[in-house]
């Protein structure tokens, strides 16, 4: 089921609809099939009330609200508001003795969700509750992580009283995995929940002596005596300890050791996610594998906790993000926050992302941009809540005043998702179009510091903000680069040779580069190129970027490449940052440069689709059979966009039919009109969400 993706393709035909080769959204294994039929919209309790009272603080209603969380009555409101799927408490690391009472809750909404046809996931914690866990197991106290002082890392300074776990520990993997069967065989769970996994391997651990011998283990088992002198100056790495990373993540990495202490615990992480996820299909592969990974919010979060996404999706169906970008437009610097590159992120791996859905602009991103889910709506989507019973919300992140929710935002809410559940056929299945592919290589990204982490960000925003078909390519895709009409490259400065090889084959197939900054000036080690194994030397262009100002594009036998100097920064975008936060999502100011170098690229033809519009709109492209859907969200409630061309480049000589599909109207049939060798329609007006569907003959 959850093997290293081999992604579908779909060659769309000539005559009919000009565009890239397209990834399919679904992988070469099966997946679970009933969220990819049925889809999935969810309210969650995952926190046991043994938990909440010990944390605190906690209301002196507090297990009135526990007691109705389980209740007939709030499983019917989520049912009848759109819900379909509860994520519920079943282990937090208390220890299984001490939450055992707690089970018989979790027994009860099991037959609840059966008897109304609704999902239920079982949350799984990742920390070792020191008060209780280690009186019930005392061999758990070798599990735990241990800081270079040799102390336990806690889960947080107000939580002391959990431990940070050692997943690398067979012990402990044997545990978790004993919860997992049981959640599966005793109690039937749909989706299995793995929380905190962005926080597993943080980089100031390291001190127990499994983690240090499987460090040592994979320095010597990796690498030759003559690779190690290379890399390290000698050969005996039995002294060798993990390295101190006490460091902003956004600097260049140029210490070998650093480099293998990180990619060490990106690859231990993958393997666990791994086992995880070959356990659960040995118990039943319709159960979903769910990870809590956090997205793609300008993090280097494979330095700071050893987690790459690329890694570890090819073993799940759904992951979490809790990041600080939800869908919000700010007129007076022109940034448009948004959730897209985790949801391109998750299609690209086929699978869903879970998100809280806070208010009625975060269901339509999600509808828009997001693989069957709509993602966590809440209880707090119930319309009658009984007397005495407090609404707590304080577990929804960057949670505004803004969304809390009266009957009108909860009717406008609702409205969203029975659409959803209305016209399951029109998101099943969809392949996503994608002109564009903007390369997230793992070494520029991890080693290369704050400029590779801007500048990408940077590069999808202009395609954001612009509308154009795009996704997200990280190492996997390095030999499938013809897939992609134009491939992005800005400031990838950690190539391989083998890399920058296969980007000159790809340039001599026909495709076309652009290329920002100084990609290419260092090899994967980070170290520099000189003249003779300079990047553009080894792409074939000879010194294309020596002495130029300014931008340049040319034409290199089938392939062009384009080449822009580097962004140039918002006023308010600082030099430098530990995380490139959505505080910087700014359009750089010369965006327009860089549209012109893709246009350029593009050879005098067209993107697959555009969208004339607002910068405040953004636009979601799939193809379904003889099918082409084009989602629109405007991200700046109360400022409708009207009037909107979109156009459908290359769709031969049929006309063909289109119709408008939004949310509390009716389906409306617009005229497509011949307009620049394609066909065009136009979107009379935009308040939040609306689908433009156009079937060609």
């Amino acid at each position: 089921m959850k093997r290293p993706v081999r992604l579908l393709w779909l060659s769309l035909l000539a005559g009919v609809l000009y565009c890239a080769e397209v990834p399919a959204d679904t992988d070469s294994k099966p997946r679970p099939r009933w969220w990819l039929e049925n889809g999935i919209c969810l309210a969650g309790n995952w926190e046991p009330l043994a938990f909440r009272v010990r944390r605190g603080p906690v209301p002196t209603n507090y297990r009135a609200r526990y007691e109705w969380e389980h209740s007939p009555e709030a499983v019917l409101g989520l049912k009848e508001s759109g819900v379909n799927m509860i994520i519920t408490h079943f282990y937090k690391g208390l220890g299984m003795e001490a939450e055992e009472t707690e089970l018989s809750y979790v027994k009860k909404l099991a037959r609840l969700c059966r008897g109304n046809d609704m999902y239920l996931g079982a949350y799984i914690g990742s920390t070792l509750f020191n008060e209780t866990l280690y009186r019930e197991i005392p061999e758990s106290r070798s599990w735990v992580q241990l800081d270079r002082q040799g102390e336990r890392i806690n889960y947080s300074a107000t939580q002391y009283f959990r431990d940070r776990a050692d997943c690398t520990h067979p012990g402990y993997r044997e545990h978790i995995k004993g919860i997992v069967t049981r959640a599966v065989r005793e109690y039937g769970m749909n989706l299995i929940h793995f929380d905190n996994t962005s926080s597993l391997f943080a980089f100031d651990i390291g001190r127990t002596e499994n983690i240090r011998a499987l460090f040592r283990r994979r320095l010597e088992t990796g690498y030759t005596d003559g690779q190690r002198r290379e890399l390290f100056g000698f050969s005996d790495v039995s002294l060798v300890e993990p390295p101190r990373l006490e460091r902003s993540p956004m600097l260049p990495v140029t210490d070998p050791l650093a480099q293998e202490w990180t990619t060490f615990r990106v690859e231990a992480l993958a393997d666990y996610t791994r086992e995880l996820s070959e356990h659960i299909d040995s118990l039943d592969p319709e159960v979903v594998m769910e990870i809590n990974p956090l997205g793609l919010a300008g993090a280097n979060r494979a330095y700071t906790h050893g987690m790459y996404h690329a890694s570890l999706l090819p073993y799940t169906d759904i992951f979490w993000s809790e990041d600080p970008d939800h869908a919000r437009y700010f007129p007076e610097g022109n940034r448009l926050v948004c959730k897209i590159r985790s949801y391109k992120l998750a299609r690209q791996f086929g699978n869903a992302l879970f998100s809280y859905s806070n208010n009625v602009l975060d269901l339509a991103e999600a509808m828009a941009f997001n693989r069957m889910c709509l993602g966590d709506v809440g209880f707090r989507i119930v319309e009658d809540w009984p007397a005495g019973v407090d609404l707590d919300d304080s577990y929804r992140y960057f949670y505004t005043p803004e969304d809390t929710l009266d009957s009108g935002k909860k009717a406008a809410m609702r409205q969203l998702i029975h659409f959803f559940h209305r016209n399951k056929d029109l998101y099943r299945g969809l392949e996503t179009l994608a002109d564009v592919g903007v390369m997230r290589d793992y070494e520029s990204m991890t080693f290369g510091g704050w400029l590779p982490n801007l500048n990408t960000i940077q590069a999808e925003q202009v395609l954001i903000q612009n509308r154009v078909p795009f996704t997200l390519l990280s190492d996997r895709e390095w030999e499938q680069l013809e897939r992609y009409r134009i491939v992005v490259l800005a400031s990838q400065e950690n190539l391989s040779d083998r890399e920058i090889g296969l980007l000159r084959q790809y340039l001599e197939q026909g495709g076309a580069l652009a290329v920002v900054g100084s990609t290419g000036a260092f090899d994967q080690r980070r170290r520099q190129r000189g003249l003779q194994d300079n990047f553009w030397r080894l792409l074939g262009a000879g010194a294309l970027a020596a002495g130029q100002k300014g931008t340049a594009g040319v034409e290199l036998g089938r392939g062009r490449i384009f080449w822009l100097p580097g962004f140039q920064n918002h006023p308010r975008v600082p030099e430098t940052a530990d995380t490139v936060h959505p505080d910087f999502w700014y359009l750089p100011q010369n965006w327009e440069d860089f549209m012109e170098g893709l246009y350029f690229c593009l050879g005098g033809k067209e993107f697959s689709v555009t969208v004339e519009t607002k910068p405040h709109v953004a636009a979601a492209h799939y193809r379904k059979g003889r099918q082409c859907q084009v989602h629109l969200v405007n991200c700046w409630p109360g400022h409708p966009a009207r009037h909107i061309p979109v156009i459908f480049a290359g769709t031969g000589n049929g006309p063909g039919k289109a119709v408008l599909l939004s949310p509390g109207s009716q389906p409306l049939d617009l005229e497509p009109a011949r307009y620049r060798g394609g066909r065009a329609v136009i979107v009379p007006e935009l308040e939040t969400y609306c689908v433009v569907v156009l079937r060609l003959n």
